[in-house]
């Protein structure tokens, strides 16, 4: 079946859509990547352009996708806080601009890479996030990614198109320490630790005294590889089905940022110098996936734990180190 279905995918060029990519690549999908920088990733077709360049219009048109997966975005919550005009810029503009193109090229499936930053604060009692909860989102990237989940369904009820809203929590990790993490300067939590710790240098924590058990926010990690089979077990049910989703994809197990440091700690067998400061503006308390749709759905579920994603992060950072 898949020999003849083509899939493009915007960002592959990135952390998230470089681990996609590959998958799709492996599982037989013609791939052809839209991203602004270009990557080399075997098998994949690469067109290094902005979405909203005319040329993309050209390529959509001509390969006529049977999906499309939107990953690029801009999405650091603390640069959303403190800059917000580029993160709405690249997540909404260029959403639109996509949609565009996809409706007059009759593209049938288009899988959007939203966030858990959707939700805003839990309401339920074990602080977990349901997909039927209310989305309250507390930062201009959680913003973003509820505006574009509403002009996705608005288009698709109007345009004909299936989606899938898939709602990410904290993807995090790498591939066997292939395809990890990339943004320079790291604006991430966990690369940033892990190169605190393989530097012997002071870890910074936001925020000591939230609502949660030891007063540091928590998160749902999800390893990376676990997120790719996420988009590839969506993208076959769209193929298969003719119907619209918005799911949670996360690890089910959160971590907090005390923990988390005791996570790196142990993979490297080292004590880190840690100190506290302020909570950040815009800073969730909390992420915790409820996956149980996922699951029942697409039968998906994450394998990795919070250790296998710390020890693919080092693996990751090791080798980057190596390579220089």
């Amino acid at each position: 079946m898949n020999n003849e279905k083509a899939v493009v995918i915007t960002g592959a060029s990135g952390f998230i859509g470089s681990n996609v990519a590959k998958l799709f690549v492996d599982s037989g999908f013609t791939v052809i990547n839209i991203d602004k920088k270009k990557r080399e990733l075997e098998g994949v077709t690469q067109y290094p352009f902005e979405i909203d360049n005319k040329q993309v219009k050209g390529v959509i048109e001509l390969i006529k996708p049977d999906v499309v997966i939107h990953i690029a975005a801009n999405n650091s919550v603390p640069q959303s806080v403190q800059d917000p005009m580029p993160t709405y810029t690249d997540n909404v503009l260029q959403t639109i601009s996509l949609l565009n193109t996809c409706v007059e090229a009759k593209v049938p499936n288009f899988i959007y890479a939203s966030s858990s930053s959707v939700y805003g604060t839990s309401i339920n009692e074990d602080g977990s996030f349901k997909e039927s909860d209310p989305t309250n989102p507390i930062n201009p990237y959680g913003r973003t990614k509820q505006m574009c989940e509403k002009i996705i369904k608005d288009y698709a009820d109007v345009y004909g198109f299936n989606y899938a809203n898939l709602r990410l929590f904290n993807v995090a990790g790498s591939n066997e320490g292939k395809f990890g993490y990339q943004k320079s300067p790291l604006v991430h939590v966990l690369p940033i630790l892990t190169q605190a710790a393989l530097n012997n240098e002071k870890f910074v924590i936001n925020g000591e005294d939230y609502n949660t058990p030891d007063g540091t926010c928590v998160r749902d990690y999800t390893h990376v590889n676990d997120v790719a089979r996420a988009f590839l077990s969506t993208a076959y049910w769209m193929l298969d089905q003719d119907d619209s989703i918005t799911l949670n994809i996360g690890n089910s197990n959160p971590v907090s940022m005390k923990e988390l440091v005791g996570a790196v700690e142990h993979a490297l067998s080292t004590h880190m110098l840690v100190e506290y400061t302020d909570a950040r503006a815009g800073d969730m308390e909390r992420t915790h996936a409820d996956i149980e749709f996922a699951k029942e759905l697409l039968g998906w579920e994450p394998t990795n734990s919070i250790q296998q994603i710390v020890d693919d992060e080092i693996k990751w950072q090791k080798l980057k180190v190596k390579r220089r």
